[in-house]
């Protein structure tokens, strides 16, 4: 396990980085040079954590990349590139380094995920209240298998904070979006990685 220090910002850099990625493909809001070039990093990333912070982060990005998968959300270059540099590392590392697989973790977070992804694409294509709305797009139902793992003491409390870290990351993203930028810092930010028009 790595120290909480270091897992915590690289779950947030993992969900800032998948919404970026998404945006500049579905939205084409930012360059998808740069998108690719975060997929390849994040997914050094993701498979480093899988390995060196095993067990709880080989069972949660093992199953949400299986989530994603099966509901066909990895459909772009990037999803697939950072997808395979992931399981490539974890391979490779796992050749020198132990790694612990908590199967049921990976069935529980997987289910939930899943639940997720397709209640998100339903919220997606059909108009309901603003509150139902919002309660599908946050994806809440991994959230609520994460707090009922620690609580049933098979992960610890300790990894709520890395889980919400990298949900916070995530939204966080996905906030900036829709935002007027002017002369704000995240049109700097933007113009930095080439805004597309």
């Amino acid at each position: 396990m790595l120290p909480i220090f270091i897992v915590v910002p690289l779950y947030a850099f993992l969900g800032i980085s998948i919404k970026f990625i998404d945006q500049a493909y579905d939205e084409e809001m930012y360059s998808l040079k740069v998108a690719n070039l975060l997929a390849a990093i994040s997914g050094v990333v993701m498979g480093g954590l899988m390995v060196f912070d095993s067990p709880f982060s080989t069972a949660f990005f093992l199953a949400m990349i299986i989530s994603l998968v099966l509901a066909k959300k990895i459909d772009n270059f990037a999803f697939r590139l950072g997808t395979a540099t992931s399981l490539v590392a974890l391979c490779l590392l796992m050749l020198v380094y132990e790694v612990v697989f908590l199967w049921g973790v990976v069935v529980i977070l997987l289910f939930a995920g899943f639940v997720d992804e397709v209640m998100d694409g339903v919220a997606h294509k059909l108009k309901m209240h603003w509150a139902m709305d919002w309660f599908l797009h946050y994806r809440p139902f991994s959230d609520m298998a994460v707090i009922m793992l620690a609580f049933v003491g098979t992960i610890g409390w300790a990894y709520l904070v890395p889980y919400f870290a990298f949900t916070f990351g995530y939204m966080t993203m996905e906030r900036f979006t829709p935002m007027e930028i002017g002369s704000s810092v995240k049109g700097v930010l933007l113009r930095a990685v080439h805004l597309r028009p």
